[in-house]
């Protein structure tokens, strides 16, 4: 009789031992496939930020491509081909950069045209990827809002063996439940637990299951739709706001970018006319030597000469220090290493003069390509990415009152729920146990509502705060347009003025140069011509730039400047300058 029960237990044991290996190794596989890796992690939360970053930029922006917020490998690679070009290393090999013609290399150094240097400025600029992260977090940050109104599972699984004197005894629980958060402020939550124990010594166990569901609805404090989804809508509006500042970079930025590049341009034009200068000052120092020794020309004039060609030498000396400066800061734009080998394409200055000409020609009026002043500064207040982010906060701060406002209000909710509650014992014939439901209103009245009180005056204060910012931010944009137009009409006259000056001076030069050799001017006469021309040259290369600056500064600041996907901004006619 007790080998028997001995017998028994020990088969039961077993059974137990084999279930639990079993129960074990179930658990084991949900675990491996239900845990989140850090490789999973990455994976899904890329995929989601992507895909909601994507919807609302192109929604936003009007593009047809889908958002990509890691930085481009080529970025790193054309600075390290650049870093082992100065180190002197042979056979480098520069990358090839999407949308840009293939690099042009010389004597290991890298020439960048205007579309080539904006397309590389896009790709580099660590500003321009921490926007584009800016709207990717965003992205993240609207995915967990969204998640709060999805159903939420949870459940856990236990198992125990024990044992003393008297008994032995194996336990087990599986449970499982469930969540969901209505936009209408009701909550919904369920749970299923199943409980069962057996005893290792006597052939008896028990099973037993319980269950439970709740439900809430506020109706006073908490409740309604709007106050309810106010964390979900303000993440979307975060989003969008995120994607109107990386718009509104990415034309600050090309204007920026073009600015540092023919800051590069100007001085290299004025090294260039810094060096003719100094040769035909050098030419007319070896002729008042000449002229001097052949006694037309008093020793005073001949020092006069030598003067100027010395203040030329200084000139050239200043000119090719103030050209690497403005070198350093366009590769610090650029995101490129300082001591890179880069230049300009010096074909720029051509295509700049080119086009300008047609400007001129093209009609008497600088801002004809642009409507009155009036309608210039609506569309400025109507397309400005940072001003629509303005304006919306206004509105974020009017329903920041609104929540403030509810939480005034006293807690009052319908409340409700169901209980289950069964078991069974080897021996018996069935469940035993009982279910139960309640339903009730629950109340906290506002006796205290010190803090919420404080909280809404704070809120109706930024309110009108905000308000102040955005008529603020309005005047300002209208004084942009305003002050834009302005430039645009002075740079367009500064230029065809400039035209004649250089032409004029370069008429007095030759003048003075055959008056010099007829006798009948002085020295000084034709220094003062040479220093006029180059001061005429100077200045023409500087209102081109101006010009063509203003008018992309007058688009910038209407709102209506067009990216393209390069980085380059867009003609009017549609296609990328350059």
């Amino acid at each position: 009789m007790w080998m028997a029960g001995k017998n028994l237990r020990e088969s039961v044991a077993w059974r137990l031992a084999a279930a639990g290996c079993a129960v074990a190794a179930l658990v084991a596989m949900v675990v491996a496939t239900g845990c989140m890796t850090p490789e999973k992690a990455y994976r899904e939360s890329n995929e989601t930020g992507v895909r909601l970053a994507t919807e609302f930029w192109q929604q936003q922006s009007g593009s047809t491509r889908e958002f990509d917020v890691h930085r481009p490998a080529d970025a790193l690679t054309l600075r390290i081909a650049l870093l082992a070009v100065v180190r002197g290393e042979q056979g480098v090999v520069f990358p090839k950069i999407p949308h840009a013609a293939p690099f042009s290399v010389s004597n290991g150094v890298l020439t960048l045209s205007l579309p080539d240097a904006m397309c590389v400025a896009a790709r580099n600029d660590r500003t321009y990827q921490n926007m584009k992260e800016a709207v990717f977090t965003s992205a993240l940050d609207l995915d967990y809002q969204q998640y709060q109104f999805d159903t939420t599972f949870s459940g856990m699984m236990l198992g125990l063996l024990s044992g003393d004197p008297e008994a032995e005894k194996a336990t087990g629980r599986t449970a499982g439940g469930f969540a969901r958060k209505f936009e209408s402020g009701a909550e919904v939550a369920g749970s299923l637990a199943l409980d069962v124990v057996s005893l290792l010594r006597d052939d008896w166990r028990s099973l037993g299951i319980t269950g439970d569901l709740t439900m809430t609805l506020p109706l006073m404090r908490g409740a309604g739709r709007d106050i309810v989804r106010e964390p979900l809508t303000q993440a979307e509006r975060n989003l969008v706001y995120a994607i109107r500042a990386f718009e509104h970079y990415r034309q600050t930025y090309a204007v920026s970018v073009a600015v540092a590049y023919f800051d590069v341009i100007e001085y290299v034009q004025r090294v260039q006319n810094a060096l003719d200068n100094e040769r035909n000052l050098a030419e007319n120092s070896r002729r008042a030597e000449m002229m001097f020794e052949a006694g037309r020309l008093q020793r005073i004039q001949v020092d006069q000469a030598r003067s100027d060609l010395l203040a030329a030498n200084k000139s050239v000396i200043d000119a090719r220090k103030n050209y690497e400066v403005k070198l350093d800061a366009l590769k610090l734009k650029l995101g490129l290493p300082p001591e890179a080998r880069v230049e300009v394409d010096l074909a720029e200055v051509e295509r700049l003069e080119q086009k300008m000409e047609r400007w001129a020609q093209a009609s008497d009026d600088a801002v004809a390509a642009y409507p009155d002043e009036a309608e210039s500064c609506r569309i400025a207040l109507s397309e400005r990415h940072d001003l629509f982010v303005t304006r919306c906060r206004v509105e974020d701060s009017e329903r920041a009152v609104k929540i403030a406002a509810d939480a005034l209000r006293a807690d009052v909710a319908l409340t409700g729920g169901a209980r289950l509650d069964r078991a069974r014992a080897t021996g018996e014939s069935g469940f035993e146990g009982e279910e139960t439901w309640d339903a009730g209103v629950r109340a906290d009245w506002p006796w205290n509502r010190r803090r919420e009180r404080n909280v809404f005056r704070k809120q109706l204060i930024a309110l009108e705060q905000a308000k102040r910012s955005l008529e603020e931010r309005e005047d300002a944009v209208k004084q942009a347009v305003r002050s834009g137009l302005r430039n645009l009409v002075a740079a367009r006259a500064s230029y065809v003025n400039q035209v004649e000056a250089v032409k004029v001076a370069r008429l007095r030069v030759e003048s003075n140069a055959l008056f010099q050799q007829s006798g009948r001017a002085e020295m000084r006469d034709v220094l003062e011509a040479q220093k006029n021309l180059l001061d005429a040259r100077n200045a023409l290369c500087k209102v081109l730039i101006e010009w063509l600056v203003s008018d992309l500064e007058l688009q910038r600041d209407m709102g209506v400047l067009k990216i393209s996907d390069t980085g380059m901004w867009i003609e009017a006619s549609g296609e990328d300058h350059g």
